[in-house]
């Protein structure tokens, strides 16, 4: 059977407000990343942020996708907001970090796409820029793109000797990019696998890979699936780490 992927969903309100529809608030993941893990070989399942299930909702899974979205609160890494900062969602970074604690104690390979990438290094014991365009002094601009989702903004470098090198293959590579947050401080569990050319970190993995798969990219790969091998083979690998999981669990 297809391992399991479970996807990290954030929550929307409807734009016609709980007076005229009835459902005035839902729980949402974009359809590229339940697509990237079909295509890859796994069984896609949304997670609703909901703190309370996440210990149950972690023992469903063979392996945790940590999605885009929203800015993460900066309290979880002992700052307060700047006036840049972006919309935060209490339950979603709540149910996030929850979820995130059951998988790593479980080994449950982690995927991390965006926020999913600072999520995990806020929850690992880094820090964040906030906001890059008054923060980092670089080009932040091209970290933010207006242009259509599956087209590249900016180049990306990665170390050949990582787990994301030998997952992409590629050196260098064109990606897209829709953030204003960025890691700052890295935590200690984690090295960096790849970065833009102003240094903004792009992808890093784990530092004991052997002992816990986890491995995250700053940018959508999920949109850009069809624009490259690279971001496709990620999810793969993925799923391929998920898949060995579930059969070892099913051996035990």
């Amino acid at each position: 059977m297809a391992p399991v992927i479970g996807i990290t969903a954030t929550l929307k309100e409807d734009p016609e407000g709980i007076d005229t529809r009835p459902l005035g608030g839902y729980v949402r993941a974009d359809l590229d990343y339940v697509e990237g893990v079909a295509q890859a070989g796994g069984a896609p399942i949304i997670l609703p942020p909901v703190v309370e299930a996440a210990e149950s909702l972690v023992e469903s899974i063979d392996g945790l996708l940590l999605s885009g979205g929203s800015d993460l609160d900066p309290s979880y890494y002992g700052e307060d907001p700047v006036p840049e900062m972006g919309v935060t969602i209490p339950e979603r970074d709540a149910f996030e970090m929850e979820i995130l604690g059951y998988a790593l104690e479980r080994g449950i390979p982690v995927f991390g796409i965006c926020r999913g990438l600072q999520v995990l290094n806020v929850a690992l014991g880094g820090t964040l820029y906030q906001d890059l365009p008054t923060q980092f002094d670089s080009e932040a601009g091209k970290h933010r793109q207006n242009t259509p989702k599956r087209q590249p903004t900016h180049e990306v470098e990665v170390d050949a000797g990582s787990r994301v090198g030998e997952v992409v293959v590629s050196r260098s590579f064109k990606v897209n990019s829709y953030h204003h947050q960025a890691v700052k401080d890295l935590a200690d569990g984690l090295v960096v696998s790849g970065s833009s050319p102003d240094g903004i970190v792009e992808a890093m993995e784990a530092r004991n890979f052997s002992e816990q798969w986890i491995l995250a990219v700053q940018w959508h790969a999920e949109a850009m699936r069809e624009s490259g091998r690279e971001h496709r083979k990620l999810f793969e690998a993925h799923v391929e780490a998920a898949r060995r999981r579930s059969l070892r669990r099913a051996a035990a």
